[in-house]
């Protein structure tokens, strides 16, 4: 018996609450506990992943630089 749920339909808050609810059901039920990754360790590849995108940014010149 095999099921698929659309997870894409819900939100993200929604979608991690389901997935931590169905790791702790193996958890609970299955002979040998399955892990899962620190949420910092989630977050922070999240962040890594995610391009940082600055419309208007402008390079100072060298001098600007090194101004004190």
């Amino acid at each position: 018996m095999s099921y698929t749920i659309e997870l894409n339909a819900l939100p993200r808050k929604a979608r991690n609450e389901l997935i931590e609810y169905y790791e702790f059901l193996l958890n609970k039920y299955s002979r040998s506990p399955v892990l899962r990754r620190k949420k910092a360790e989630a977050d922070f590849d999240a962040f890594l992943s995610t391009p940082i995108i600055m419309e208007h940014f402008v390079m100072p010149d060298r001098e600007s630089r090194n101004e004190r």
